[in-house]
């Protein structure tokens, strides 16, 4: 089964899916959320598709959706329904430069401070992964 996981993602991904997003839900809400993705999917005229792994509630999407605005308001509604039922905006993807709107706006900014004292204990001068969740991200042509 865990192959069969792996192979959907690589089968997505020659396919042509426009985007791969995690987001993880509490394990009892993953048919409700399947159900509000399906909704979303459907009023957006997008193809979405999903795997995942159910004991840890992280949920893999695969979403059609060539136009990009479609498609980024698609997939701010998809993280925004999980984050809804109590879960989280990634899971094992992380965040990096393309979630991190989403994190700011959708994450409780208790916790997106916490995240900042940890990140800055332990990574004083802002060297690793600098230009994803907390740091800025350099202008067009500037070193990182």
């Amino acid at each position: 089964m865990i192959e069969a996981r792996e192979r959907a993602f690589w089968a997505a991904k020659a396919a042509g899916a426009d985007d791969i997003v995690d987001v993880v839900v509490p394990r009892a809400s993953i048919p409700d959320y399947l159900d509000t993705v399906g909704e979303l999917s459907s009023r957006t005229s997008s193809l979405v598709v999903g795997c995942g792994h159910a004991g840890d509630g992280n949920v893999h999407l695969s979403v059609w959706q060539s136009d990009p605005d479609v498609r980024r308001q698609l997939l701010h509604a998809i993280v925004a329904a999980g984050v809804s039922l109590g879960g989280a905006v990634s899971g094992e993807h992380g965040i990096g430069t393309e979630k991190r709107a989403y994190l700011a706006e959708l994450e409780d900014p208790a916790k997106l401070a916490l995240m900042r004292r940890i990140k800055a204990a332990f990574d004083p001068h802002g060297i690793l992964n600098p230009g994803t969740i907390f740091d800025p991200v350099p202008a067009t042509g500037e070193q990182q």
